[in-house]
């Protein structure tokens, strides 16, 4: 099994952050794709906000 690298959980973080108490948006998964290595997260009323971590803690377009 496959574990995020600190720089993603950092960056995990701060994301979470931002969508729960700046943007209020509720999260709806949090998944590490372990094809890629990335951390991905749906969140959004709509479920319509899709956010990917890299393993370098990068957020990806």
């Amino acid at each position: 099994m496959r574990e995020p690298t600190e720089a993603q959980l950092r960056s995990l973080y701060q994301q979470c952050h931002r969508l729960t108490n700046v943007f209020l948006q509720p999260i709806h998964m949090v998944r590490l794709d372990e094809r890629t290595g990335n951390i991905f997260i749906l969140a959004g009323v709509r479920e319509s906000i899709e956010l990917e971590i890299d393993p370098q803690g990068e957020l990806l377009p």
